[in-house]
């Protein structure tokens, strides 16, 4: 579980709003959240990361200690169009990031990255990486960890009808800062798709000392580009892996 998936959780469940220190001591306790250091969470953590996202959390300014709470769309659970995306697949190894933006339908069918039988993501894997493509889900995940790849999606949760980008609305994003805190050898990030960078962009800031790269999508409703192209473009990830 990522730092804002704790302070989600624990502001859902307190149904209330807290101050930084008293969510710092709640997951402090709770465990939900450990940094990478082992270090416990403060306060000033807790207070600069929500004061970074706006689109999720609403700070109340007028008291002393300041009150964080959930903006209202976050606790809208109710929505038969309301998606979430997977845990990542990374370990402490991982040099290279791949965001796409949110399970399609058949992936979150599946409970599996990138599922639908005509997305080429595992293809252009194993291929740019020289290796046969694996048959079952967990050799997938172990070609990915031994390519030192990690995979993960800017959108936490959304409402959309059926799988297409264009129709994300509403969307939290992941906890991504907190994933390149804790991921200290990443050194590439690269975007499946124009909507990924495009979110990407609208709520996080490019880091110095990582490449970001924008790839051709792996969905199968890119056709605009051969198999041998889009290896290409993906083979750049690997530059510096």
């Amino acid at each position: 579980m990522t730092l804002h998936q704790a302070i989600e959780k624990l502001l859902q469940q307190q149904g209330r709003p807290m101050t930084a220190r008293e969510i710092a001591d709640e997951l402090n306790q709770q465990k939900w959240y450990v940094k990478g250091d082992k270090s416990e969470i403060q306060g000033s953590q807790i207070f600069a990361r929500v004061n970074r996202h706006h689109e999720l959390y609403d700070i109340d300014r007028s008291i002393s200690p300041f009150q964080i709470k959930l903006l209202d769309r976050q606790l809208e659970t109710k929505s038969k169009h309301l998606k979430t995306s997977f845990e990542p697949i990374s370990n402490l190894d991982t040099t290279v990031l791949i965001l796409g933006t949110l399970p399609g339908d058949k992936s979150l069918e599946l409970g599996e990255y990138y599922g639908h039988s005509r997305n080429r993501f595992w293809k252009i894997i194993s291929t740019i990486t020289n290796n046969d493509l694996p048959l079952t889900y967990s050799k997938k995940k172990e070609l990915l960890i031994k390519s030192k790849i990690g995979v993960w999606d800017i959108v936490h949760k959304a409402n959309r009808k059926g799988s297409l980008d264009n129709a994300i609305m509403g969307e939290v994003p992941n906890d991504l800062d907190d994933f390149i805190e804790r991921h200290k050898k990443l050194k590439v990030i690269g975007f499946n798709g124009i909507k990924s960078q495009a979110l990407f962009d609208k709520y996080f800031e490019r880091k110095s000392g990582i490449k970001y790269i924008t790839l051709p999508s792996t969905s199968p409703a890119n056709i605009g580009i051969n198999f041998d192209n889009i290896c290409k473009v993906w083979r750049q990830i690997l530059i510096h892996n």
